[in-house]
Order: C-alpha cells, then structure tokens, then sequence
C-alpha cells in the first residue's frame, strides 16, 4: 500500500512538474522563450527554425521561429518582417524599434497580432508573434507580456 502512495505522488509530481516547465529552448539559434502552458504544440520544423502552437481552444495561435539576417542589419530585417504583414492586410497600430529588439501590433477584422523581434549573435534573429481574437485582447494581454520578457539569448555574442 505504501509502495503505491509513493508511486502515485512521484507520477503526480512527474506530471506537476513537466506541466510549469514549458521553456523552449532553440539550440539552432541560440535563444529561449517561456511558452504558455495553456498552448499546445502543433508542429516543429524539422530543420530547427521554431515551432508553431495553438491556445486548447484554437482561438489563439503562436509561432516561435529563429531565422538569420538575408540582407542588412536587424533594423532592416524588421522592417521587412513588418512590411510583410502590412501587405497581407494587417493595420499596424503600434511599433517600437531598439538596436536590440523591436515590437509591433495590429488588427485585421476580428484579430489582434503581436510580434516580437530580438537580434542574436551571428546575424541571427528571434522571433515570435500571438495572433488571436480581439474579443480576448484582456485575456491575452498578460500572455504577451510573459513572451515578451521571457524571449531572450542564451548568452551574450562574442
């Protein structure tokens, strides 16, 4: 009887554990961001660029993703990443660009987007972006806050 009360607490504990640690660390690029535990994964890349999940409603999804500097410096990069979404219809309402990171949020019909970019060593990027419905912008506020001051490099370039 004592052999399963033990057994069962080091599986609950097992279990309480893995569920609050849902860090992701990218090896490819270098960098680690704490994810929702509500989120569930729904693919990675193969290649190591990232992940893509969704909230357990499907409401809300999430992508992380690294990827390096084509052409330019991060402010470019940026820029461009931005523009991309202006062009797919996006009404860009807020943006905010440091020579280390940058932010920006908008709105296209009955969805909020928020991405943000940390520049990496080796002319590398960080990325993630929630898009998810503006009836829970409340909701999601506080899980934007977490992603943004969780997403960070593993250690500071050479």
């Amino acid at each position: 009887m004592l052999a399963r009360i033990v057994v069962s607490l080091c599986l609950v504990s097992t279990s309480a554990l893995a569920a609050d640690n849902k860090t992701y660390r990218n090896s490819r690029f270098d960098y680690s961001i704490d994810l929702p535990t509500e989120f569930k994964t729904v693919s990675v890349a193969d290649n190591g660029d990232g992940m893509s999940l969704q909230s357990a409603d499907g409401a809300a999804k999430l992508l992380v993703w690294g990827n390096y500097i084509m052409d330019g410096n991060f402010g470019d990069e940026s820029n461009s990443r931005r523009k991309f979404y202006i062009e797919d219809g996006w009404q860009i309402s807020y943006q905010k660009q440091t020579a280390s990171w940058a932010s920006f949020s908008g709105a296209k019909e009955n969805r909020i987007l928020y991405v943000r970019e940390i520049a990496l060593c080796d002319s590398a990027v960080g990325n993630f972006s929630l898009e998810y419905p503006s009836s829970d912008q409340q909701r999601y506020a506080a899980v934007v806050e977490k992603l943004v001051k969780s997403l960070a490099a593993a250690k500071p370039c050479e």
